[in-house]
């Protein structure tokens, strides 16, 4: 498939409707975000599918959610990122808070 010309819109389109099976809804400023809301909660959980990336505050919907996304989609679970393509993520877990910066990006370009 990857030799294709329309190997990315055909992957991008199975995504799409993956992501809307899981009740996800995407984000119209931009495509490759996706957030579900739990009716039930109210809590937030959002995808960043180009790299897949998922996070929220309630950490048993987003395991539930994974574990969803899983059945049908390789997904390596990293836990608590501390750094991913040169953004570093800092978790406050007092105040409930994530942190992200590129410092160590910028000095590097710098250099």
């Amino acid at each position: 498939m990857y030799s294709l010309k329309q190997a990315g819109l055909s992957w991008w389109q199975t995504i799409t409707k993956s992501m809307l099976t899981l009740e996800f809804k995407q984000y119209k400023s931009d495509a490759s975000v996706y957030y579900f809301i739990d009716e039930e909660t109210r809590e937030l959980v959002i995808a960043i599918v180009y790299i897949c990336f998922m996070g929220s505050k309630d950490s048993l919907l987003l395991l539930k959610l994974k574990q969803k996304f899983m059945m049908k989609w390789e997904y390596h679970n990293l836990e608590e990122t501390k750094e991913f393509l040169e953004i570093c993520i800092n978790h406050n877990h007092k105040n409930q808070k994530i942190f992200i910066n590129q410092s160590e990006y910028l000095n590097k370009v710098l250099a």
